[in-house]
């Protein structure tokens, strides 16, 4: 019920984001419908690719023809070293009057410079307002608190001359400039705030909802989408520019965390991807794939960290491009063999993989701007979607693990463990010596081996009867499992044979081991008669794994040193 509630209220809030966008394009699209505010068109640029120019000298006469008209609405330049100088004119009204309390608008807060120079004419004498902001600089230089950069425009401003921007930034250089009256700039924030708040909301509830559903269940799908939803939020706070008005923080430090959350992202969605459509297993060459998806997100991630932020973004608009693509291949694989969450998981990816690419072509495609705000609206669809697919993969593997576990269990207790004694059989045996060897030899780590048998059994048997021959048996059993610590196990190879394995371990101190057991087992009291005590002993040969061992040679010299301890008058132990 609960969490019906929390779903219906987290889609109500996604239609709030979905408006709320839907709003703020409608803005773009009244451009020219009124004077006092409209998005800027007419610019002119001119490329600096040594970023050696300086103000006087771009802005004088006889560089005017250095100048290209750009034709497109928004600007938007791609990943670039270069320098650029841009200029545009405000419309100026037919009364030729100055509209006053209007706002200049640089909708981009990821710009690492821009040098804005506004001109002025104070008193008859022409000059320039200077004003240099940008991620790389103090939030004080700020002149209007905003997410992105909007400058004051005062009654002296000389609306017959150039605008001047200087843009310099690793990051896709794209920047939307706009013109607003107060009351129109303030209805926008307002609705933009609306949004934001919308949409960190829900990233927020469902991160905490599922961080509790983690705690709960422990499974690593849980773990994943939590850490991925985590770095989203941290990724998309900063990339929208409020990290910045909150903490003013130095700029290699903001870069760094900048890649770090992009990188982390990118990460622990592929992860949850590997967990969540269980590609390890079911497909394991796409999963190679993936690892090297994780290995380009690193490698963006380490890049931007060090500063070499056009690399880092190169790579990670590639990524925004092809992952989403590659993961949605995935997805639709493990659906049509029969995974049926991956069909919630196709929708989620399905409508984030639109807005991620919207959003890593919109650094190349002037008229893809509007897709950052998609990306708001895709990623909060998609968390929403992949709770519920999270839901249904909980329930629909808890409910085949069930049935397996009981199946498995039920065969495994019946074919690898002896019925009397509880411990593993000698069919257990030859496959896990054949396994522990070959690892033992892969990181050339020791190994040794054990071969224990009862001193004399048969006459106990003759004696006193097979039924507390059993007892016997089963009590040296219990002696194994308390002795013997956790990777190190005991084997009932048949009749009054045991065998040990000791794996990382050398002969010296298995000896040390096998000598416990020995004087454990002496030590021990049996009462087969009424009245009458009696002890048994056990003789125990040892050895150690070689290089050139095989399965027969390793169990065959250990079996010699069990001969030699009962030739030798039994209880002891021999090591060959």
């Amino acid at each position: 019920m609960v969490r019906k509630i929390i779903i219906r209220g987290l889609f109500l809030c996604v239609l709030l984001l979905a408006l709320t966008v839907l709003k703020m394009d409608g803005v773009s699209a009244r451009e020219g419908m009124e004077l006092s505010s409209y998005s800027i068109s007419d610019l002119e640029i001119s490329e600096d690719s040594m970023g050696t120019y300086r103000f006087d000298e771009i802005s004088r006469m006889d560089y005017s023809n250095q100048y290209i008209p750009y034709s497109e609405k928004t600007l938007s330049l791609g990943i670039t070293r270069s320098v650029y100088w841009v200029r545009f004119k405000l419309l100026v009204p037919n009364t030729g009057e100055i509209v006053s309390g209007q706002l200049l608008q640089l909708n981009n807060p990821n710009i690492d410079k821009i040098d804005i120079y506004i001109p002025i004419t104070h008193q008859g004498e022409h000059s320039y307002i200077v004003n240099k902001v940008g991620v790389s600089r103090p939030s004080a230089s700020r002149s209007v608190i905003d997410n992105t950069w909007v400058f004051q425009l005062t009654n002296e401003f000389d609306q017959q001359k150039f605008i001047y921007l200087r843009l310099e930034s690793t990051s896709a250089l794209r920047l939307p400039v706009r013109v607003w009256n107060s009351e129109d700039f303030i209805g926008e924030m307002f609705f933009k705030n609306l949004g934001f708040g919308a949409f960190y909301g829900i990233l927020g509830v469902m991160l905490i909802f599922n961080l509790f559903i983690y705690s709960v269940l422990r499974d690593k799908a849980y773990l994943f989408y939590v850490l991925y939803i985590g770095f989203m939020f941290l990724y998309q706070f900063q990339v929208h520019g409020h990290l910045k008005i909150l903490i003013d923080i130095p700029y290699r430090l903001y870069n760094a965390v900048f890649w770090l959350w992009l990188a982390a992202a990118f990460v622990c969605s592929v992860y949850f991807t590997r967990q969540f459509l269980q590609v390890e297993a079911e497909l394991p060459r796409l999963n190679k794939v993936l690892t090297g998806i994780v290995m380009m997100s690193i490698l963006q991630g380490i890049l931007g960290i060090l500063g070499y932020n056009v690399f880092a973004n190169q790579i990670a608009h590639g990524l925004g491009i092809l992952g989403p693509v590659f993961i949605m291949i995935v997805a639709t694989i493990r659906f049509n063999q029969g995974f049926r969450p991956a069909r919630y998981y196709i929708l989620a990816w399905g409508v984030l993989s639109t807005g991620i690419v919207m959003w890593s072509l919109s650094a190349y495609l002037p008229g893809a701007f509007a897709a950052v705000n998609y990306l708001l609206l895709a990623t909060a669809s998609e968390s929403v979607l992949l709770s519920l697919a999270l839901a249904d993969r909980v329930k629909t593997l808890r409910k085949e693990g069930e049935e397996l576990g009981k199946s498995v269990k039920r065969y495994r207790d019946l074919s690898f463990t002896d019925g009397m004694t509880g411990l593993y059989n000698k069919r257990f045996f030859d496959m896990k010596i054949k396994e522990e060897m070959n690892s033992a030899l892969q990181w050339a780590k020791p190994m040794s081996l054990l071969v224990i048998d009862i001193d004399k059994f048969k006459s106990y048997n003759d004696h006193y009867g097979h039924w507390e021959g059993d007892q016997v048996i089963i009590r040296l059993s219990s002696i194994f499992s308390q002795l013997l610590e956790e990777g190190q196990m005991a084997f009932r190879y048949g009749g009054e044979e045991f065998v040990i394995l000791l794996p990382t371990m050398r002969c010296n101190d298995a000896k040390c081991i096998a000598e416990k057991i020995r004087q454990t087992v002496m030590n021990e009291e049996f009462f087969p008669a009424m009245k009458s005590m009696v002890t048994v002993t056990v003789s125990i040969g040892l050895t150690e794994m070689r290089t050139d061992d095989n399965q027969e040679s390793f169990f065959q010299r250990a079996d010699e040193a069990l001969y030699c301890a009962k030739g030798n008058g039994r209880n002891q132990t021999i090591i060959l």
